[in-house]
């Protein structure tokens, strides 16, 4: 009996050496192992549908059209060095900056630009500074014009691309998706992307936001508040970095401008590189336009007419990759289109001609000129000057334009910076001669409250000149220089001619003509010039009759 019993007692003991308990052992880790994955999978799961309920503008820069993005390798060599610089935290030199802003014109390339920096950080495996979300604002496309979407796409970026902070994103994602997901801009700046940023640790990688066109936001009144909160950001967190790129509108300018922000912002202006990087757009001409099938062969035999479209271009580079698009949809007849580029009346010109429409409507609503006829004609006095004359200064502008004072034409120009600049010489300018020709051409510029009628324009400054030529305003602007000091008075004395050959007839302009040769001025103005300047030609009395009549 005993013996049965031990032998009973033996089936049911484990020798130590017995493998199965071992094996029950494993298989119970592994069941442990595979528990604890299929929980990491529905949390990365539950996650990831949190962090898609967030709404978002599928604005990142692999979203960018080819206009914007193009970019031609070998050129802002300078810029590409100085941002290189910059994001190793070594640049400006005396003291480095975290926040990058570049401002310049329509057509000066900035949107391709941008779109390379994040194209080279997205791909760069060593860069100590990577990108976490970009934003390229475009007007006109709904979302992509949007303030509302702003913060919360950048969020939903920052999500995928920085997984460290993830986490941080989900949990403020969950309580702020309770109150909706069309919330205001500071709603979702605070309760969504600072409130995560905020929660995670401070030793992240250095991490870098990118803007473009911020200028074309359609909410006009938030982005002086986006702006400063961008930047009230990069203060708060010492491993975010921003990169912002606009015109330089004033809404815009004056935010960069701030005392507040001054030990944390470099600005970078691109119409002071205009003569130092006019090249790239040489350059870019001369690798791409040879290449089109058939111009290749004519611009060896005329080689003189790619000469002519580089002057042309200017170093606008919208102009030139506008020209170049243009001319490789029309590979036939290679001398045909190439003048009618050259002519500035092509359809080539028609996105340029949309642009310039739509930075005037921006800068100057219609409804707001219909209701405002005095603001309407301030504004037509002014582009009438800008299109039918080379250049003056604002005190020139203000002084044969009525309508007109100083602080209107600085007024207009800074509304205007994406298309005009004040050059080195204090003079007004376009950035480019296509947006004069775009002003008086009607049926390029097709709203009535822009386009400037190039005869009755001219017969209007002729009258301006005329006038202006009186014998009180040379007296004064003799004796009494300090006061005319930033007045071109010669600007009239010397143009008014051509406004007179290029002139309708009006009958403001007839009286003009009349009383110009009736009185003194006339002849004084004629004595002045054979006795003063010999060497002019063109002011006989024949020629002058001529010319009256």
């Amino acid at each position: 009996m005993k013996e049965d019993m031990a032998r009973a007692i033996s089936l049911f003991t484990w020798p130590a050496h017995n493998i199965f308990p071992q094996q029950i052992q494993r298989q119970l880790q592994e069941a442990q192992r595979q528990l604890q994955e299929n929980q990491r999978q529905l949390q990365e799961a539950e996650d990831r549908k949190i962090v898609d309920s967030i709404p978002w503008a599928d604005a990142g820069y692999r979203s960018v059209d080819e206009l914007k993005s193009g970019f031609m390798q070998g050129t802002r060599k300078e810029l590409f060095a100085e941002l290189e610089s910059w994001s190793h935290g070594r640049f400006p030199e005396d003291k480095p900056k975290r926040a990058y802003c570049l401002s310049g014109g329509a057509g000066l390339g900035k949107s391709s630009i941008v779109h390379q920096l994040c194209v080279r950080l997205d791909a760069a495996e060593q860069s100590p500074l990577r990108l976490g979300a970009s934003f390229f604002f475009v007007r006109g496309r709904g979302d992509l014009e949007s303030a509302r979407l702003f913060f919360p796409t950048l969020t939903r970026q920052l999500a995928r691309s920085r997984l460290a902070l993830c986490p941080y994103i989900v949990s403020a994602a969950r309580e702020y998706l309770v109150h909706g997901e069309q919330q205001q801009m500071q709603h979702a700046l605070q309760g969504l992307l600072r409130k995560a940023l905020i929660a995670a640790p401070a030793d992240q990688l250095p991490t870098l936001l990118v803007v473009d066109g911020i200028d074309e936001c359609k909410d006009r009144e938030l982005v002086p508040d986006l702006l400063r909160s961008l930047l009230s950001l990069v203060r708060e967190f010492p491993w975010l970095y921003i990169f912002v790129a606009s015109r330089p509108e004033p809404h815009i300018l004056s935010v960069l401008a701030s005392p507040d922000f001054a030990d944390i912002v470099h600005h970078m202006r691109l119409e002071d590189t205009l003569e130092d990087w006019g090249s790239d757009v040489d350059r870019y001409l001369r690798e791409t336009v040879p290449k089109i099938p058939l111009y290749g062969d004519f611009l060896d035999k005329h080689p003189d007419s790619l000469e002519r479209l580089i002057k042309r271009a200017a170093g606008v580079f919208i102009f030139a990759r506008i020209a170049v698009n243009f001319l490789d949809m029309h590979r036939n007849h290679p001398e045909e289109w190439f003048e009618l580029v050259l002519s500035g009346g092509s359809p080539a010109t028609s996105p340029l001609d949309a642009l310039y429409l739509q930075i005037l409507r921006s800068a100057f609503p219609p409804e707001d000129l219909r209701a405002s006829p005095r603001q309407r004609e301030r504004l037509r006095s002014f582009l009438r000057f800008i299109a039918l004359e080379s250049g003056a200064t604002p005190e020139t502008v203000a002084f044969y334009e009525p309508e007109l004072s100083v602080d209107d034409v600085f007024y207009i120009v800074d509304r205007l910076r994406s298309v005009l600049m004040i050059g080195k010489d204090g003079d007004v300018v376009p950035l480019h001669a296509s947006f004069s020709e775009f002003l008086v051409d009607e049926d390029r510029c097709g709203d009535a409250l822009y386009h400037v009628d190039k005869s009755e324009g001219h017969a209007h400054l002729a009258c301006a000149c005329l006038a202006a030529m009186s014998f009180e305003n040379r007296t004064y602007y003799l004796q009494k220089p300090d006061k005319y000091a930033r007045i071109n008075f010669n600007v009239m004395v010397d143009r008014w001619r051509k406004h007179v050959e290029q002139a309708k007839c009006t009958a403001e302009l007839e009286e003009q003509l009349f009383q110009f040769v009736q009185d003194i001025r006339l002849a004084l103005h004629m004595w002045i010039i054979i006795e003063f300047k010999p060497g002019v030609t063109g002011y006989s009395i024949q020629y002058m009759w001529d010319c009256l009549q």
